[in-house]
């Protein structure tokens, strides 16, 4: 199960940079950003693991430290922290990163508190960080941290339910008369959002996208 890629590049959801503007446009418009922020902390604190709680925490100087490859890959050793819990907090610190450098530079539209050079620096952040991963890598371990919490039979019923032509009007309103998915609607919910915003913050600070993908 692990091994098995559900999120693979060809059924992303997003694929061209015109889809990209338009489904972040969407998440502004609605106000996601922080929705977004709030679900990766209540994932944190689903998961129960105090150790990546502390290195998420100290993520900003630890990155002061470390190249981001070197993080992101789990290469370096540290004796009372796991590298998959060091690799994980890296995952969700760059993806906080990326929420923070589009939403912030939105509400701000720019305006004379967001200096060129602040907005510069935020792109070329967000460059340093899609250019270190992959959009499919990111969604991938997401995913297998969610379904560590959610298991695999809540899953698999999950994905049954998505045939559904209804479910997006179920999903709105909560699954009222089905408590088995009730029990982790919001945080499957908050996954499908956080999958589109990652498909296309990935293209949206990908200058070449368009010129790499015209050559495939």
């Amino acid at each position: 199960m692990k091994d098995k890629k559900y999120f693979s590049k060809d059924n992303q959801l997003v694929k061209t940079r015109e889809q990209a503007e338009i489904a972040l446009g969407i998440l502004v418009q609605n106000s996601q950003g922080e929705d977004l922020e709030v679900g990766i902390f209540s994932l944190c604190d689903q998961l129960n693991n105090p150790k990546l709680t502390e290195f998420l925490d100290n993520y900003p100087d630890l990155i002061q430290e470390h190249k981001l490859e070197e993080l992101l890959a789990g290469t370096i050793d540290f004796k009372d922290g796991s590298t998959q819990d060091l690799k994980t907090a890296g995952l969700l610190s760059c993806i906080l990163l990326l929420i923070h450098f589009y939403f912030d530079g939105k509400a701000n539209n720019w305006v004379e508190s967001q200096s060129e050079s602040d907005e510069l620096d935020n792109f070329n952040s967000a460059q340093y960080i899609i250019n270190t991963t992959t959009s499919e890598k990111c969604i991938n371990e997401l995913f297998l941290l969610i379904l560590s919490i959610v298991g695999i039979d809540y899953f698999e019923k999950y994905q049954e339910k998505m045939k559904d032509p209804d479910l997006v009007f179920k999903q709105t309103i909560g699954y009222d008369n089905d408590p088995e998915m009730d029990l982790h609607i919001d945080l499957m919910v908050w996954f499908a959002l956080l999958r589109l915003f990652i498909e296309a913050i990935f293209i949206y600070y990908d200058s070449d996208y368009e010129t790499k993908n015209d050559q495939l």
